[in-house]
């Protein structure tokens, strides 16, 4: 009689046991995550936006992972708060890029003014080609077309190198307040500083209109 009372209590005791196990793995208390290790690299912001967006529940946890406070930026060292801003403070705003000037000059109101700046383009008139491309960008002359728009930019940027190329300071000096002002190619200060560069030592030798408008290096 003993002998049986204790097996029904083992298997009263294992029963319990595998209950309580099935209940710690059925996801209702998540079982704390591995510390992670510092010499792993972090995952990139994208692959955590790609996986957050094939699973609800994964997003949600990416999300209050990125909620929670990290314990060792929670407290801040003493000094350390004030010292940010006063240096944020100290840096001084970069001044805007002006425009190029062919991004100041009048777009066609008309289809007919928009053909003469078209076909001035097709002679490799580099500011006709960029005003004519604007005019298709905002519809000036009741015409909107992306598609002629970047050809006609694209006209623009191959005639400017071919006569920077040649050795027309004018033209480099475009390029290099398109670069700057990031008009139409990316925005590069490293292309624009060579180009002003280049318009400066081509001005050596021709005094051109625009070697008293270039900024000093």
């Amino acid at each position: 009689m003993a002998a049986r009372v204790a097996t029904w209590l083992a298997i009263a005791v294992g029963g319990t046991a595998g209950a309580l196990a099935a209940l710690g793995s059925s996801g209702s208390t998540p079982a704390a995550a591995p510390a992670p290790s510092a010499g792993l690299p972090l995952r990139p912001l994208g692959a955590i936006a790609a996986i957050a967006a094939q699973s609800p529940s994964a997003a949600a946890t990416t999300a209050a992972v990125a909620a929670a406070p990290s314990p060792t930026s929670a407290a801040p060292a003493s000094g350390s708060a004030s010292a940010a801003p006063t240096q944020a403070a100290s840096a001084p705003a970069k001044p805007a890029a002006p425009p190029p000037a062919a991004d100041l000059l009048p777009l066609p109101t008309t289809e007919r003014a928009l053909l003469r700046q078209e076909m001035n383009c097709d002679q490799r008139k580099a500011e006709s080609c960029i005003v004519a491309a604007r005019s298709y960008e905002s519809g000036s002359a009741g015409l909107t077309d992306p598609e002629k728009a970047s050809k006609y930019r694209r006209i623009a940027l191959t005639a400017l190198i071919s006569q920077c190329d040649h050795n027309s300071a004018t033209a480099c000096a475009t390029l290099a307040t398109m670069y700057r002002a990031g008009s139409g190619v990316p925005q590069s200060d490293r292309n624009a500083d060579a180009l002003f560069a280049r318009a400066r030592d081509l001005c050596r030798f021709n005094d051109a209109p625009i070697c008293h408008e270039l900024p000093n290096p």
